[in-house]
């Protein structure tokens, strides 16, 4: 018996599919059978469990197998003149009835769950035309069948790094699938690489490159460097590595057809891009879509995963700023807005007027942010390009483009850059000066706040938004207590130096979604949208006491400053929009007329309150 047990593990070792192994066990499953008391046996499970693995292999052979076994252990004992009862025989029939059947029983699930369910087919290309993957796909199928192998991989290296990527695989499903990414130093891998000769190995001591598998056939192919691993349940089948080495030389035949197919695609999509950009760039006038736009055609004429439109430091403000960054949902890097001289790749571009090109930012000893500090990636880039962009001498911003695959920007890449350098600064130097035109339009010249024109602007919009859907908001107005006496004893220039103190206190006191503006004068107002009125009344507080405690520091006195302010709120004040701005204008003449240096609300009542 131990004898038959031993000579069914050794055919299941000797297998090259899981077909195989069930036929391979046959003969010592039913001898054992046979020598345990036939259709008596206490192990006539087994035949069961066999009948079960063999339907399932849905082999040719697999119905005639079955029906074989079926007579085969019944049989032998009556010609042997044995005699066997009859609920053996109905026992052992229905142990290899119930043992096929089960077989079917999860293809019948599946088409019971998914009754009108078709093959699962990748999406078809909008153009008609068959994708890269889907070609090399079917092509790996076409070699693992072929090969008679299990499982095909093909494997390209990558120098840079010392890895191993998984360009392509074909298996029947479940099978394990092995890590996408492999170190290459000590590996199988760099064995057939470095020999550029077939390598077979044996499942012994150390895991293979697929762990499932007992043996494997690597084949160097020409990508330029890659490796087609094969792999086997079993042995490795008589002809598989010369039909393998002429598969290798298909494939890398096919890598090239494919690799001049996407060079077309990349110069069509940079003559696109170029087309694009001269055409659109020049008319746009607004900052945000024109670099919006920009950062788009440059990320598709590269091929890039990235782009990225800055201004320099001193075109809008003491720091440069990150227009726009053109990334898939989820891919753009999380990062501050600003920069200064020397924070980044970017800003050193700008500084200094260089173009920089890396083909693997990995090697680059220097850790410097590539747009701007605090960066964070999904997929760290490695491939990184950035041009600055000047006009007539003056550096306006730069472009950065990048990839998280080493080597993607080749001179073709750089040389669309290039044109792009030259086609966009001027549209861009037009645009910002009109951007800074409305800046002054719409900016009080001193104080950096917004003026009076954009504040009713505003403020009709929030009338508008209480009216259509009962939205309410507030109004501070605030006035600088006695500000004539700092003209009159300190002169103007410290006059308005007390303007620009009170409205960076102001600034800085407020919310995001607040609008501080100067009315003229001393006169300063904000407008809180979805603010009711004691909300209102307490942020006005805090604004007095910040301004209150905060003195201005001129020719080395503390000049004090005090403010009073007045409060109304849409609708606890009043429920038309239009009286709020002179409801709490009222409210600021009671806060003065009371002693200056409070606060005062003005309730729909009309009755003051301070605080």
């Amino acid at each position: 018996m131990l004898v038959l047990a031993a000579l069914a593990a050794w055919a299941f070792a000797r297998r090259r599919t899981d077909g195989e192994a069930v036929l391979a066990a046959f003969p010592a499953l039913h001898f054992l059978l046979l020598a345990t008391g036939s259709a008596a046996s206490p192990l006539i499970a087994a035949a069961g469990a066999w009948a079960y693995l063999a339907m399932r292999a849905r082999a040719r052979w697999s119905v005639a197998a079955v029906s074989l076994a079926g007579v085969i252990i019944p049989l032998t004992p009556l010609l042997a003149g044995a005699q066997i009862e009859l609920r053996d025989l109905v026992r052992y029939g229905l142990v290899y009835v119930v043992g096929a059947g089960i077989s079917f029983i999860p293809a019948a699930a599946r088409r019971v769950a998914q009754p009108d369910a078709e093959p699962q087919q990748k999406p078809a290309r909008t153009d008609g035309s068959v994708s890269d993957a889907e070609l090399t796909e079917a092509a790996m199928e076409l070699v693992r069948r072929a090969t008679d192998a299990q499982e095909a991989a093909l494997w390209k290296m990558d120098a840079h790094d010392a890895t191993a990527q998984l360009r392509a695989r074909s298996a029947p499903a479940g099978v394990a699938e092995p890590e996408r990414r492999v170190a290459l130093e000590g590996h199988p891998f760099r064995w057939a690489i470095d020999e550029q000769m077939p390598v077979h190995l044996q499942r012994g001591r150390r895991d293979l490159p697929s762990p499932w598998a007992a043996e494997m056939l690597l084949v160097p192919v020409d990508l330029p460097m890659g490796v087609l691993a094969l792999a086997y349940p079993g042995v490795v089948p008589p002809g598989a590595e010369a039909t393998a080495l002429s598969a290798a030389r298909h494939l890398s035949a096919l890598v090239s057809l494919l690799r001049v197919r996407a060079d077309s695609a990349r110069a069509e999509a940079r003559t696109a891009a170029l087309r694009t950009a001269v055409l659109t760039l020049p008319g746009e006038l607004e900052l945000e879509p024109f670099a919006r736009q920009l950062a788009e055609a440059v990320r598709s004429g590269l091929g890039a995963e990235g782009a990225a439109v800055a201004l320099a430091p001193g075109v809008t403000g003491p720091f440069g700023r990150i227009l726009h960054v053109a990334a898939e949902e989820g891919r753009a890097p999380r990062m501050a807005s600003e920069f200064g001289d020397g924070d980044s790749r970017v800003a050193l571009s700008i500084k200094h007027g260089v173009d920089l090109s890396y083909r693997d930012l990995r090697a680059e000893g220097e850790l410097l942010p590539l747009l701007a500090p605090g960066e964070m990636w999904t997929a760290p880039p490695r491939s990184a390009a950035v041009i600055p962009l000047v006009a007539d001498g003056e550096p306006l911003g730069a472009v950065a483009a990048w990839h998280p695959d080493p080597a993607r920007f080749g001179t073709r890449e750089l040389e669309l850059l290039r044109d792009l350098r030259s086609i966009a600064p001027p549209p861009l130097r037009g645009t910002l000066r009109l951007d800074q035109v409305e800046q002054r339009a719409s900016t009080d010249a001193l104080t950096g706040l917004p003026n009076r024109a954009t504040f009713e602007s505003r403020m009709a919009t929030a009338g508008a938004y209480f009216e259509r859907y009962s939205r309410p908001f507030a109004i501070l107005m605030l006035d600088v207590d006695f500000f004539k006496k700092f003209n009159d004893e300190h002169g103007h220039e410290v006059g308005d130096r007390v303007l620009k103190h009170v409205a960076d206190l102001l600034r800085s006191s407020v919310r995001d979604v607040d609008l501080p503006a100067r009315l003229g004068g001393e006169e300063f107002v904000v407008l809180m949208p979805e603010t009711p009125l004691k909300h209102a009344g307490d942020a006005a507080e805090r604004i007095r006491r910040s301004i209150e405690a905060r003195p201005l520091i001129s020719n080395g006195r503390a000049l004090r400053i005090t403010a009073s302010v007045g409060v109304a709120a849409c609708p606890e004040s009043t429920s038309t929009p239009g009286d709020v701005l002179r409801l709490a204008d009222e409210s600021l003449y009671r806060a003065k007329a009371s002693g200056r240096n409070r606060v005062s609300l003005a309730p729909k009542s009309g009755r003051e309150q301070e605080i």
